[in-house]
């Protein structure tokens, strides 16, 4: 006759072996949470850090743009006044080589 035993798993092994695997399972998880909000942590951290770079950035960039537009417009201006002519005639100009360039392109 066949042993009816050793067909049947041991029910006190079975039972630590759950045990293990879902103490192995929890630990798991359990690190996995905390690399998660350390990593969001992170993100979180580097995306204000980028927002103020950028913040700063724009804001510089925005006096030296402002200044270099003034400068820039009173140079033009006086450049105005001093070849009334001259300016006509360059914008004449100017304007010729980009109407040119326009109708070349629609054909």
């Amino acid at each position: 006759m066949t042993d009816v035993t050793s067909f049947t798993p041991d029910t006190s092994s079975a039972a630590a072996a759950l045990d293990s695997a879902e103490k192995t399972a929890a630990q798991k998880t359990k690190r996995a949470k905390e690399a998660v909000s350390k990593a969001v942590k992170s993100a979180r951290e580097t995306a204000t850090e980028v927002a103020q770079q950028t913040r700063t950035f724009a804001a510089d960039k925005a006096k030296v743009g402002a200044a270099w537009t003034r400068d820039k417009a009173q140079v033009a201006h006086h450049v105005a006044e001093e070849h009334p002519l001259g300016v006509a005639l360059g914008a004449f100009a100017i304007g010729l080589g980009v109407g040119f360039l326009i109708a070349r392109n629609l054909d």
